[in-house]
């Protein structure tokens, strides 16, 4: 146990065998060596508590416990913390070996920046490169469209612990886009940046790309928004958190219907990356009938009949179009 590490790594793993391994090493094998890593075991029924068990390094802190999902865990790791700065870390991706190195050196001389992200490098679960992501990097420019949009890697980011604290932390109501709203409350009392580094690996699993979870992460990100832009007008969140349930029960309006189609642009892309064709059709016939306008929906019937890829990507380029 390390008594005044500087930086506080923090990651709650859930059924996460196949990869955690391969996370945590990323970690402990980083240039920068003055920090504690909190691990919280979030009830898994796998061999993951087997295989955080076999680590050493007197730098973790192993926390094993019922599951209580991701934003009562960090919050819980969090607390537990001793370091300045708070470094997340997920438990399926990876961390380039100086990324701690570099985000500290930054922080450290430039004070008045509280969130500090990264470039990331987006792979396969084989850990294939598919592709690159790359955010604004001065707080000007990630403070003028914030509001539209997500700037910053949840898993890349190391934020000062003091602020975290301040701002109340990750909000237990959001059960998706939780970084997304802490970022906004973030940039709104706090400087923020990125780094234009590719220092983080972020893995993306394509059974996780569900109507089901793109209306989630939609909806909930639209309701980040919703509570930003009241506290920009000055008033009280609280009507709003409390209409959460009746807003998710609501039905989509254009604007979120809208949304929507931009993340299943970016979503299937992803899935023809990985030459999942299937899957990436599969995907769009869910999500079609979200579609406002009946000429794609035409269309995209045509490419499903065809079964076409060609077609497929063509109608993917032209949803810009159709929004």
């Amino acid at each position: 146990m390390i008594k005044n590490p500087k930086i506080s790594v923090v990651m709650s793993v859930y059924n996460g065998e196949k990869h955690v391994r391969e996370a945590i090493d990323s970690i402990l094998n980083q240039i920068f060596g003055d920090f504690e890593f909190i691990i919280i075991n979030d009830g898994s029924t796998d061999r993951t508590k087997e295989i955080l068990e076999s680590f050493k390094d007197p730098r973790i802190v192993l926390i094993h416990q019922e599951n209580m999902g991701l934003v009562k865990s960090l919050n819980k790791g969090i607390a537990l913390a001793k370091g300045k700065y708070i470094a997340r870390q997920d438990a399926d991706d990876v961390s380039i070996a100086n990324r701690l190195e570099q985000q500290f050196k930054f922080l450290e001389r430039h004070q008045n920046i509280a969130l500090l992200g990264t470039w990331a490098s987006i792979i396969d679960q084989s850990g294939r490169f598919l592709q690159k992501i790359t955010y604004p990097c001065d707080y000007a420019a990630i403070e003028k469209g914030l509001k539209r949009h997500n700037y910053f890697c949840h898993g890349s980011v190391v934020f000062n612990r003091k602020a975290f604290i301040e701002l109340g932390g990750y909000r237990e109501f959001f059960s998706s886009s939780q970084d997304y709203d802490l970022w906004l409350r973030f940039a709104e009392k706090f400087e923020v940046a990125n780094l234009s580094d590719l220092l983080y690996k972020r893995r993306i699993d394509h059974s996780a790309f569900t109507l089901k979870n793109i209306v989630l992460q939609t909806r909930m990100r639209m309701f980040a928004r919703q509570l930003a832009s009241a506290r920009e007008k000055g008033l009280d969140e609280t009507l709003i958190i409390e209409g959460i349930n009746n807003y998710l029960k609501s039905p989509l309006s254009l604007t979120e219907k809208k949304e929507m189609i931009s993340s299943y642009n970016y979503w299937i892309n992803l899935l023809l990356m990985q030459n999942k064709k299937y899957d990436a059709f599969s995907l769009m016939e869910e999500g079609v009938k979200y579609q406002p306008f009946k000429l794609f929906i035409l269309l995209f019937r045509i490419a499903k009949t065809l079964r076409s890829p060609f077609l497929l990507k063509m109608l993917i380029k032209s949803w810009k179009i159709f929004r």
